[in-house]
This record gives structure tokens, C-alpha cells and sequence, in this order.
């Protein structure tokens, strides 16, 4: 299973590659990330608030490029936790995540246990994970498709917040 998960990846990193040039493969989108973050400390950011029925947020967005959008959330849940998130759009679309969350679970009825995860992400302009890293108390876990899809929309109300400036 594992080699075939490889392959599929590698292959996908091929068509990548062929088709969407290096703009779009981790590399590339590293580039872009290194590049956007060296800009950062010469930008003013632009403050903003959202909430739902889940979280509330607190972000500074900044535009370091027409095309580049870069947004450092503080993420506090309704329920006990926190999450530090960063968000790298490219043409409107989210290339890359950092995420870091602290929460607090039930252990037992009357004992909460601490969960600290951190996940670094990386997607194609379709919302494909080209590559990831997550990390849950300290061991290399698996990116389940809810916890994606939660990032996905996230990053999309986000971004309906504050795109298109």
C-alpha cells in the first residue's frame, strides 16, 4: 500500500511538473513562500476579524504581491484549543498551510488530556496536496480527508473575507 501510495505521488509530482511548470511543485512553492515571507516585514497588515458558531478568529493579511496574499490567523475554538494558522494564496488560491493547534480533549468524564498538532501543507491551484507534514504529540500521523476539507473551507471563508483587495 505504501509504495503504492508513493507512486501515485511521485507520478502526480510528474504531471505536476510536465503540465504546470515548477511554479506549482513544492520547490516552486517554496520559492514563492521564501520570497513572500522576506517581503513581510516591510508590509502593514490589515487587521480583520471573523467567527462562526465553531471558532473566532483574529487575522493580519497582508498583500505583498497583486497576486499574493498572506494571512497569520489566531484561530481560539469554542471549545477548549487554539490554533496558530498561516495561509500563502497564490491567484486566489491556497498553495500553502502552517498550522499549529493546541486543544484539550476528554481523557476520561472528569480528565481533559492536551493535544498539540502541526501540520505544514502544500496544494496545487486545484486544492491538491502536493506534499504534507503532520505531527500530533510528538509522531508522524496521516492527513485525514475531513481535517482537509476543514483546512479547504477555512481558507476559503478566509479568503472571501479578505481577497480581491
Amino acid at each position: 500500500m505504501k509504495i503504492i501510495y508513493l507512486f501515485i505521488l511521485a507520478l502526480s509530482s510528474f504531471l505536476i511538473i510536465a503540465c504546470g511548470g515548477k511554479e506549482y511543485t513544492e520547490k516552486g512553492i517554496v520559492e514563492i513562500v521564501e520570497k513572500t515571507d522576506s517581503i513581510l516585514a516591510t508590509l502593514e497588515g490589515q487587521e480583520y476579524k471573523w467567527a462562526s458558531a465553531r471558532a473566532f478568529s483574529r487575522m493580519k493579511t497582508y498583500y505583498p504581491e497583486s497576486d499574493i496574499i498572506f494571512i497569520n490567523e489566531k484561530l481560539t475554538y469554542r471549545k477548549p484549543g487554539n490554533a496558530f494558522n498561516r495561509y500563502y494564496y497564490k491567484d486566489g488560491k491556497l498553495i500553502h498551510f502552517i498550522g499549529k493547534k493546541l486543544a484539550y480533549i476528554n481523557a476520561t468524564e472528569s480528565k481533559m488530556k492536551k493535544e498539540l498538532s502541526d501540520l505544514t501543507l502544500y496544494l496545487d491551484p486545484d486544492g491538491d496536496v502536493i506534499s504534507y507534514n503532520k505531527i500530533l504529540n510528538n509522531q508522524l500521523v496521516n492527513l485525514d480527508d475531513a481535517e482537509l476539507q476543514e483546512i479547504l473551507s477555512h481558507s476559503k471563508e478566509l479568503y472571501s473575507l479578505v481577497g480581491d483587495k
